[in-house]
């Protein structure tokens, strides 16, 4: 079945607050992101400030009895990532791991790595990394004990719990061909993000990058990403028909037929692209409400969707897409 989990609302006050609107609104799920701070080309002083993703998971736990609750994703460069299991065990353990769905990555954003003193090291060396924290996740999670020889993460008969009678779901994200390989070998869900075909990541603002990444990755595209992700849990003798993929929705706007082009247009180049068109673009929704459920209908087929994450939005547009779109899909 189809979800929709929001990543914040824009209009939403505390915590308390915008567990409530989440709830009215009758989404499914709850996610935090996990950044000391975003800069996006500011002074770091005056830039978005990140919180705990696990202390405002564990109290939202706490607010709804049946919100999935989710990390989009937890950085595992900054500490050991047993450190980042235990949390997720722990969040398990309090509201059933069945509600837990736990994303991690090996960071992006050099200048968080820089303001902690810690290198931030080639994308290559964070992927390898990034393999062998996943794989001890999967023993954690699936025996609750492991023993683990890495070049970067070490665990000598570790046990961690505390245990729950399911546990949480790991879920891995990216686009690059490396990443989705390891999505495969570990993950239950895979967060597919703009395809590394269409813009490399490195060097200097990688926000922006990302953004003209995903505005112009296509429908064929993440095809080919689930296609490389099937490849990779296949040749490790896993079960592909478990797998699920998620993708991160950044825009929703409601408007007339004829208004689409303009919006889209608009979106074009704020991102700094040429005027396109995104019709088949998998995380923009733009347009009236029947153009929106085709298309989510077609991307739930092709790309095999389970779950969206919803980046903030107004309230009411959030709630209008999950009872409009996403409910009707569903």
């Amino acid at each position: 079945m189809l979800k929709l989990h929001a990543q914040g609302v824009v209009d939403g006050g505390d915590l308390r607050e915008q567990i409530r609107l989440i709830e009215k609104a009758g989404l499914d799920g709850f996610f935090m992101s996990d950044h000391l701070f975003v800069s996006a080309g500011q002074a770091r002083c005056e830039s978005f400030r990140g919180g705990d993703p696990f202390i405002r998971l564990a109290v939202a736990g706490s607010l709804s009895e049946r919100l999935t609750l989710g990390t989009c994703v937890v950085n595992i460069g900054f500490s050991h990532p047993a450190l980042a299991v235990r949390s997720f065990l722990e969040l398990a353990a309090l509201v059933g791991g069945e509600r837990v769905l736990a994303g991690i990555g090996g960071g992006w954003n050099p200048e968080e790595f820089d303001s902690l003193g810690i290198e931030f090291a080639s994308f290559s060396r964070r992927m390898d990394r990034l393999e062998e924290a996943a794989q001890l996740a999967r023993a954690l999670f699936d025996y609750g004990f492991a023993t683990l020889a890495g070049e970067y993460v070490t665990a000598r008969e570790l046990p961690l719990g505390p245990t729950s009678a399911t546990p949480p779901r790991l879920l891995l994200g990216g686009g690059s061909d490396r990443l989705l390989e390891i999505a495969g070998r570990y993950a239950d869900v895979v967060d597919l993000n703009g395809s590394s075909r269409r813009l490399p990541l490195g060097g200097s603002q990688p926000l922006g990058k990302d953004a003209v990444r995903r505005l112009t990755t296509t429908v064929p595209d993440l095809e080919a990403s689930v296609e490389r992700v099937f490849a990779s849990a296949a040749a490790a003798g896993r079960n592909t028909e478990t797998l699920q993929f998620s993708v991160v929705v950044s825009t929703v706007r409601f408007c007339s037929s004829a208004e689409v082009s303009g919006v889209e247009e608009e979106l074009c180049t704020e991102t700094g692209i040429e005027p396109q068109s995104l019709a088949d673009c998998p995380y923009v929704f733009i347009g009236p409400v029947e153009r929106m459920q085709e298309q989510l209908e077609d991307r739930v087929r092709r790309i095999g969707l389970s779950h969206l994450i919803a980046v903030p939005l107004a309230y009411d547009t959030l709630a209008r897409f999950q009872q409009d779109v996403v409910a009707a899909v569903a």
